[in-house]
């Protein structure tokens, strides 16, 4: 399973210039909804999966807040009985690197945290490289209630 989880500068800032338009990003400085939808995965039967929740910031120069501040809401959530994973702007960098290593430079536009269709990308090549057998993507909003799902 596959959380983007998008973020925004902090509301007394706002949107600068340049950022990137999402349908609804979370303000740094609000609590989101991530927490509430891993926390409502406690209530599936079926345990036996992975989640990567990937940190998507709406600006270049906010990432590392982002990547800190979703890593903070995954620790919390530390006691889930699923194995959550963050996949930030650190592990794209590590992947592009690689890439360039293996003289497979002209994939790293396709996997960039800025964008719907980059983001997708994302949320299909990792649970590839983590030889996953099926990719399920959920918005950071939704709420588990169906214990069968």
């Amino acid at each position: 399973m596959v959380i983007p989880s998008y973020w925004a500068r902090e509301s007394f800032i706002g949107v600068k210039e340049g950022d990137a338009v999402y349908d609804h990003p979370s303000p740094l400085d609000s609590e989101g909804t991530l927490l509430r939808t891993i926390q409502s995965l406690n209530i599936l039967k079926d345990k036996d999966f992975q989640l990567v929740v990937i940190a998507v910031a709406t600006a270049v120069d906010i990432e590392a807040k982002v990547e800190e501040k979703v890593a903070g809401i995954v620790k919390s959530a530390s006691d889930s009985p699923v194995d959550i994973r963050l996949f930030g702007p650190s592990n794209l960098k590590k992947i592009h690197d690689f890439l360039v290593n293996k003289g497979n430079e002209e994939y790293i536009d396709l996997l960039q945290l800025r964008g719907y269709s980059n983001i997708r990308n994302l949320c299909m090549f990792i649970p590839r490289i983590l030889d996953s057998e099926a990719a399920l993507l959920i918005d950071d909003d939704e709420v588990f209630e169906d214990p069968d799902f």
